[in-house]
């Protein structure tokens, strides 16, 4: 009997050792089906992910194509720039009304000033010194100041306003002395 009690003993332990190996097997099985579960999650998020740039980017190339083709027909539209033509006289009128303006601003603002001359000079042992109080009103003519712009003939206004859009960079042409191209009338 002890070899029957034996091969009962070896065949519980067989199945115990069997039950062990499937509950471990069942383990590792719940495992890899979880961690692939988890792989395919991931790979859905990055292939969502990819998909939502390549989304993106078609979208900025087709809006960069129609921004390309409305540059295109905008440079097809604009042949050269056009600037407003300003009338001599016009142009005239506002160079001596803003020289005169710079002349009656700087006028009152120097008129009834003084200035005050302190100087002090030493030579050897000796000092000398100067002071005084000078009035501008008494060594300037503001009145032929101020009536001197206005004496300013048109020829003289026509030099000083040539060439001023090209050299100021204005976006405007004064007929008759800023044409471009076209025959100067002084």
């Amino acid at each position: 009997m002890n070899s029957v009690q034996e091969s009962k003993n070896e065949l519980e332990a067989a199945i115990r050792y069997a039950e062990n190996a499937i509950s471990a097997a069942q383990s590792t099985i719940e495992s890899m089906q979880f961690r692939q579960d988890m792989a395919k999650k991931e790979y859905q998020e990055r292939t969502g992910r990819e998909e939502a740039l390549q989304r993106e980017v078609a979208e900025l190339k087709a809006e960069l194509e129609q921004t390309k083709s409305l540059e295109d027909q905008l440079k097809g539209q604009v042949l050269t720039p056009t600037m407003p033509v300003i009338p001599r006289d016009v142009a005239i009128a506002i160079f001596r009304e803003g020289v005169q303006s710079g002349v009656r601003d700087a006028v009152a603002e120097l008129e009834g000033q003084s200035i005050n001359i302190d100087e002090s000079e030493y030579c050897g042992d000796f000092s000398v010194t100067f002071e005084r109080e000078i009035s501008l009103d008494e060594y300037m003519d503001f009145d032929w100041m101020r009536d001197k712009v206005g004496q300013y003939n048109e020829e003289f206004v026509a030099d000083a306003l040539k060439g001023l859009c090209d050299k100021s960079g204005f976006e405007c042409r004064i007929h008759g002395i800023d044409d471009q191209g076209e025959k100067k009338n002084d």
